[in-house]
């Protein structure tokens, strides 16, 4: 009853917020976006953080701790605390860029900057198409939570929480994602310091519920770690992958040009890093913990399992709903961003409106996805692996060209971004060699080299 309870809450909650925002949101296309390049210091961070913890954190990366241990955590905890340098180099020049021309999408920023409408295109497209499945994973996530909480099905609770996603989305844009993510956020934080300190004290304490995790699993407790899958290469390979790729997110890029001063992404920079590393290895403890007791779910489903069996049911709902938030936090950025490329990039006329007819569009589009595309063997740290992460990074190349070197032939950028993203597909079916390396961190290495030589033989 609680359950059903927390959950009812926290969806009127949002959509209240959503409807609050309508108040402050008028119909001009960079207050809709954006929310008028607004957004204060403790906004943006909150934002910053809410967006960038998905599912994969609260189902995903508790589950590849599982498998594998301690080791998630330095992939993880350290390559993405490594992005603040990201929110610098990418964020700070993208919010100035934006700021004098009134840039208003990544695809915009770098198809102007290097003078091509067609390249324009093609990034977004790109943008847009591997981003979809990262946007059906949190409507699955969802149903697995809502599941768990009130025994609906996967697919059902899927729908539900990407139809309440779209309506406040809908109803203010930017301002709305916005402040549902502040909300968002603090839920999450202290949802899962609250799962950290109540499933230690629920097995014995942390001294004890490490002492059983490394009796059954002492493989967890070092490199290479369980299935001995962290080689130097992987290592390597996925710390290099978070700093690369995540500011390619369109939902993550679409912050930063909505940054009130560049004091707003200075304290983001700070504090970020800091957050990361408390969450992230509370996730991954728990995660690695799972050894130590007698666990019956899939590895996704870990943390919820081990909230529910040590901790009191109150802390149970809370964390549910934190799950929920993140997920819910990276969706609602993730459908705007979408909406406002296809809506802004292809010039559509009545920008806002339009955007509006998008964002229901993708989100019936994401329901496919979970329909047919979706295979829970992989679970959710596989399935963004093979899909979102390796396809943005190979973007990176082009877009730091764009924000530094804009004399860099776009017909170079054009090369770099299809020869980067065919060899992912060559990688993956083994027609090229990998060396160990993930096949997105190959796929980048071959746009980085794409574009350099491509720029030594091409002048626009």
């Amino acid at each position: 009853m609680i359950e059903a309870i927390a959950v009812a809450a926290y969806f009127i909650a949002l959509i209240a917020v959503g409807f609050l925002s309508v108040r402050y949101t008028s119909s001009k296309p960079e207050d809709y976006f954006l929310a008028n390049r607004g957004l204060g210091k403790i906004v943006m961070f909150l934002s910053l953080s809410a967006t960038n913890f998905s599912a994969f954190f609260f189902l995903g990366f508790a589950g590849a701790a599982y498998k594998y241990g301690f080791g998630q955590y330095g992939i993880m905890g350290v390559g993405t605390a490594l992005m603040p340098i990201m929110f610098y180099i990418v964020g700070r020049k993208a919010w100035q860029l934006g700021k004098k021309h009134g840039y208003m999408t990544p695809a915009e920023l770098v198809g102007r900057q290097l003078r091509s409408s067609r390249l324009r295109i093609i990034y977004m497209l790109v943008m847009v198409a591997y981003t979809i499945p990262y946007l059906g994973i949190q409507a699955i996530g969802a149903g697995l939570l809502l599941n768990m909480m009130l025994g609906l099905s996967v697919k059902v609770g899927a729908v539900i929480a990407l139809s309440i996603i779209t309506a406040y989305i809908l109803l203010g844009g930017m301002r709305a994602s916005s402040w549902t993510d502040v909300l968002q956020g603090v839920l999450m934080i202290f949802a899962i310091l609250s799962a950290l300190y109540f499933v230690a004290q629920g097995i014995g304490g942390f001294e004890q519920a490490g002492l059983n995790a490394y009796e059954s699993a002492p493989e967890l407790f070092s490199r290479p770690g369980g299935n001995d899958y962290f080689t130097w290469q992987v290592w390597l390979s996925f710390m290099l992958l978070w700093v690369f790729c995540d500011p390619m997110f369109p939902q993550l890029f679409s912050r930063f040009f909505s940054a009130k001063s560049e004091d707003s992404l200075k304290f983001s920079m700070i504090a970020y890093p800091l957050l990361i590393a408390v969450l992230f290895f509370s996730v991954v403890l728990i995660g690695v913990w799972a050894r130590g007791v007698e666990v019956s779910v899939a590895p996704d489903q870990v943390l919820p399992f081990m909230v529910k069996t040590f901790a009191p049911g109150w802390v149970f709902a809370l964390v549910m709903v934190g799950a929920l938030a993140a997920l819910m936090s990276t969706a609602d950025s993730q459908l705007l961003a979408l909406s406002t490329m296809l809506a802004h990039d292809l010039r559509l006329s009545n920008e806002v409106v339009k955007s509006k007819v998008i964002s229901a569009s993708i989100s019936v589009i994401a329901l496919g996805y979970i329909l047919l595309g979706f295979d829970p063997k992989a679970g959710i740290f596989g399935t963004l692996v093979s899909t979102t992460f390796s396809g943005l990074v190979v973007l990176f190349p082009v877009t730091l060209a764009a924000l530094y070197w804009p004399k860099t032939s776009s017909k170079a950028a054009l090369a770099s971004i299809v020869l980067g993203e065919a060899s992912i597909f060559a990688f993956r079916a083994g027609y090229l060699p990998t060396f160990g390396f993930i096949d997105g961190i190959m796929a980048l290495v071959v746009a980085a080299l794409t574009l350099f030589i491509a720029n030594l033989i091409w002048k626009d």
